[in-house]
Order: C-alpha cells, then structure tokens, then sequence
C-alpha cells in the first residue's frame, strides 16, 4: 500500500467513524475538572506547531481561559483525523489542505483557530526546500523525475510544490513524493534516498548547519504570510461545547499575541520545550501565528486543490471555519 493510499485510507475510516457517531453515542459535553478547569487533549505536529502549543501551555494562556491541556505530538496531514473523528481527540492541530480534503469527503470537521504561518519575510520561512551541499540542482525546477520527501502527502506540500513545479514549467507529477517524518528528512538527503526535502525549523536550521542548501522556499513563495495550520474540532464538540471552543481560541490568541510581542522569550523557552540546543535556539526562524483564521490563505489553497484535483470542488467555508 502506498503512503498517499493509506492517507485515504485513513480518511475513508475517519469517515465511517464519522457515520457512526451520533444519537446517543455521542460524548457528552466537556465538563470541568476538579481544579475548575475544562480538560482537552490536543495533538499538533512535532516541530514548531508543537512548540507554539507547548509554550502557551507552558505561559498559562490556556489555563487562563479555563483549559487544561494534554498535548501530544503527531507527524500531522490526516494523520490526526481519524484519532480527531472517533473521539480519541478533542482538538487537532493539522494543514489546511488535508482538513479541507477531509470536509470535502464529508468528515464533521470545524476549523477553530489559525495555527501555523509562515513569515511576511520571506528569508525568515520557518521551512525551506532542501538539497544536499553537492547537488547539481538549482530549484525545484531540476529535480524532474525524482524524490523529494515530505511529512505527509495529501497536505499543504501538494499545493505550495505543485505550485513551484508549475512556475519552473513542469507538471504536477514531476516529481516523487516521498513521506518521511521531519527528523528523517536531512539523513535522507544525504544518503541520496531522496534528491531533496521540504523541511521546517527546527530541522532546517539544523541541515543548515550540515551544510544542506535551501533552493526554495515554497510557502512563502505561494503568498507572504500563508496559512498552513489550523486548530480542528468536530462538529459535535463545537457545538457541544462553544465554552471550551472560545477559551481554547482565547488561549491561541493570547499565545500568537506573546509570541509576536516578545520572540526572544519564545526562542529562550525552545530548549525546555523543544529540547533544543540554545544555540540552535538563537538562529531557528521563528513563525508567524496570527490566532484566527485567514480566509485569504484558505481560498487561494482551495482553488489550486481543485486545479490538483485535491478536490472536486470547493467546500463551503463558512461553515466550516469557527470564529
């Protein structure tokens, strides 16, 4: 079984999840712990979505607005989905593209709050498309017909290389996308197991210092500023619990305002939260998190996955984004 069969295949099972939820089997509304606060379990990428969770954790934003959270990492895409679906989770951390795919295959999926973005700047991309410090390549536009890793296919890589194959003049299907988690990615390049990868910080910084060579920068390329993440929620949650939906973006909110405010406490938080080295922690670049969601981002990513055939058509998001 192929890796972009099993992203179906994991979005097919989330949907008959899906179809056998309800009635009442359904959960029952989130209800305060003994310490006065809602507990929610949360699972985000590994990497920077994960530290920009952690650390609002970590500052109490979350326990200001009542929350109390168990966070988990995941590697991402649809991964999180099914987990998301059947209950296991009460909030997601994923791409945009694969909860759109998922919304668009009728999974009860609600976007609730922005996660990821990369930066206005677009030297300061927190990911960056990456070859080995002896490729004869360029751009992406060199690498037809062979293999470039990324964490998870059906999601926002589809979009934002597709689109950079298309500026160079190739097609869609140019090249081989190959999944692999982010701190797989840098060994692999260098073995020559794939001819480059689309990596985020901290594993960028990290190939930087192994001598790896950024010929793209895909996100930002696409548009400064491009939502990539989003914070989900099912259906039944939403309105289950419209309390615990407006302290869990109260608590993003406050989180991306920190961050914005004050980058270099973020960056000195890294090495506990992260388990990264201080002095990677000084160089990472850091994302951009605005808190909502940005609906600029997520029609320009809707129309090219129709044009990726990603999608048969537009799903509605007005219903589909919270807040």
């Amino acid at each position: 079984m192929t890796a972009r069969t099993r992203i179906g295949a994991a979005l097919a099972a989330a949907a008959l999840l899906a179809a056998g939820c309800g009635g009442d089997d359904a959960p029952a509304p989130a209800e305060e712990g003994a310490d006065g606060l809602v507990p929610l379990t949360v699972a985000d990428t590994a990497g920077a979505p994960l530290y920009f969770l952690t650390y609002g954790d970590q500052e109490g934003f979350f326990e200001d607005a009542g929350l109390d959270l168990e966070i988990t990492a995941s590697t991402g895409g649809a991964t999180v989905i099914p987990q998301l679906v059947g209950g296991d989770l009460d909030v997601a951390g994923s791409n945009v593209v694969s909860v759109l795919i998922g919304a668009g295959e009728g999974l009860p999926l609600r976007m609730v709050a922005g996660g990821t973005s990369t930066s206005e700047e677009v030297e300061q991309d927190f990911s960056a498309l990456m070859v080995r410090a002896d490729s004869p390549a360029a751009d992406i536009g060199d690498l037809a017909g062979q293999r470039v890793a990324v964490n998870s296919l059906r999601n926002i890589n589809d979009i934002v290389l597709g689109s950079m194959l298309e500026e160079a003049g190739l097609s869609f299907d140019s090249v081989e996308f190959v999944e692999l988690p982010f701190p797989d990615m840098a060994a692999a390049v260098q073995q020559g197991d794939v001819a480059a990868a689309m990596l985020i910080e901290p594993f960028l910084t990290i190939a930087e210092q192994q001598g790896m060579r950024i010929i793209g920068r895909p996100y930002s390329d696409l548009k400064p500023g491009l939502q990539i993440g989003t914070y989900v929620m099912s259906e039944r949650f939403v309105a289950d619990n419209p309390d615990a939906v407006t302290a869990f973006q109260e608590g993003v909110l406050a989180t991306a305002d920190a961050i914005r405010e004050d980058p270099d406490g973020f960056r000195a938080a890294l090495p506990e939260i992260g388990d990264v080295d201080p002095a990677l922690a000084e160089q990472v670049r850091i994302n951009l998190w605005r808190g909502g969601t940005d609906r600029e981002s997520l029609e320009l990513i809707q129309d090219l996955m129709v044009r990726y055939q990603l999608l048969e058509e537009p799903v509605d998001l007005d219903e589909v984004v919270v807040g």
